[in-house]
């Protein structure tokens, strides 16, 4: 099932897995790289990208979630998504998909965008300006974390 913008995870924060440890494949358009990279911070071992070949590249390194935002190289997240299912390397990593802070899209696009997504796999869909309204930013960027180190295999056990 798809978990909802108000990822919840069973685990605490954990110390970022590196060290040989599995990667985060974050792609996104070159002007959300500062608001991604707030979000972030330095709980993660990113590997940054702003076009769908790169990507393509990318998923051969050692990759064990990826995080894609909505405008990704002009719309492509939708064919970043399908190709990750469907390579057997990759078709089980973890695929966020992110509605950018200060998207103001109406609830029927959202709804849309993330029925295409469930479709097509995702392991969770975040309006990010939704979730930020409803519970702060600083509390958005924690739930958000959360969520994917939960979901990051290097990050369990």
């Amino acid at each position: 099932m798809v978990q909802d913008k108000e990822i919840r995870a069973a685990e605490p924060l954990r110390p970022p897995p590196h060290g040989g440890s599995k990667r985060v494949l974050v792609a996104i358009r070159p002007e959300d790289d500062a608001l991604a990279r707030a979000i972030l911070g330095d709980r993660f071992d990113v590997v940054w990208c702003h076009s769908y070949r790169e990507a393509e590249l990318l998923l051969e390194k050692n990759i064990g979630l990826v995080a894609c935002g909505v405008h990704f190289d002009n719309g492509k997240v939708f064919d970043l998504l399908r190709l990750v299912r469907s390579r057997p390397a990759t078709r089980r990593l973890p695929f966020f998909i992110l509605l950018g802070a200060g998207s103001r899209y109406s609830p029927a696009i959202v709804q849309g965008i993330r029925s295409a997504a469930e479709l097509l796999g995702v392991t969770a869909f975040t309006d990010l300006t939704r979730m930020a309204e409803k519970f702060g930013r600083e509390q958005m960027r924690e739930k958000l974390v959360e969520g994917m180190l939960a979901a990051l295999p290097a990050a369990r056990g």
